[in-house]
């Protein structure tokens, strides 16, 4: 993506605007960074030029007001279009769970971007299940979530907007290709599947609404015997975010309202679950 802004080309199909890119890497060090970027500019037929900036290890905390205005400066500096942080946990001294902690962050961030006029992108970690790690905040916060996911080895990225404001929610795939000095994305059709052992209390829940069809959720944890009615709970709620079950009755809501849960259509009308236990 940085590059792609940095030469005005297009990312997987979509077109970009030409900008100066600030990458701020607190994750790979800079001769890991260095290589990554000069594979990928590579890849896209662009030189020495490229306008593609990068910060390694800096330990620029958004919660201390002087790394604040030196990142300011920085920016300004740069004359970047286009910022990314790799990642929320290392730009934050705080608890990534709180929204106390996390809330401030943002706010900064959004500060910064309309200051400065320039884009911000931050790179954040999910959970084993693939939801984002953290307060809620963090959705609440951002203009558009993109979640990926690969297989381990595999060279298919899966795309896909959970959150979006002005733009229509998608789901794309990318093919990484690398070769001996280059590295390049190319879109490509339908999305690979990402095959994950299902955990006890995901096989139950699925197990009773193949069974009973659509339920109430004081029905599906009343009847757990496979885990925990709390850990049944949690697997509706993780099941949910990751399509595999919904909510019949998203509209009720408030005092007195009760869930009501199903399988998705595409669950349905897979007969044979492709997971299993490792």
């Amino acid at each position: 993506l940085s590059v792609s802004v940095a030469m005005e080309r297009e990312w997987l199909d979509f077109p970009t605007t030409q900008a100066k890119v600030l990458y701020i890497d607190e994750e790979s060090g800079e001769t890991w960074f260095s290589r990554r970027l000069q594979q990928t500019i590579k890849g896209a037929f662009g030189d020495e030029d490229t306008p593609v900036e990068f910060v390694c290890n800096a330990g620029l905390m958004l919660d201390d007001k002087n790394d604040i205005a030196e990142l300011e400066s920085l920016i300004t500096r740069s004359g970047a279009g286009l910022v990314i942080f790799d990642a929320l946990t290392d730009i934050m001294s705080g608890d990534e769970n709180s929204k106390k902690d996390v809330q401030p962050i943002l706010s900064r961030l959004k500060k910064i971007a309309d200051k400065t006029q320039c884009a911000i992108v931050v790179i954040h970690h999910s959970v084993k299940h693939g939801g984002y790690r953290g307060s809620s905040a963090i959705k609440g916060a951002a203009d558009l979530l993109v979640k990926i996911e690969s297989k381990e080895d595999s060279e298919w990225i899966n795309f896909k907007t959970e959150k979006v404001r002005h733009i229509e929610f998608a789901k794309f795939t990318g093919m990484a290709t690398w070769t001996e000095d280059q590295f390049y994305l190319t879109r490509t059709e339908g999305t690979e599947a990402i095959i994950k052992p299902l955990s006890r209390s995901k096989k139950y829940v699925i197990g009773y609404l193949k069974d009973n069809g659509a339920s109430k959720l004081p029905e599906i944890v009343g009847a757990a015997d496979m885990c925990s009615e709390s850990a049944a709970r949690q697997a509706v709620y993780a099941l949910v975010e990751s399509e595999h079950i919904h909510r019949v009755n998203p509209d009720e809501r408030g005092r007195g309202a009760v869930a009501v849960y199903d399988l998705t259509q595409q669950e349905d009308e897979e007969e044979d679950l492709k997971y299993h236990d490792k």
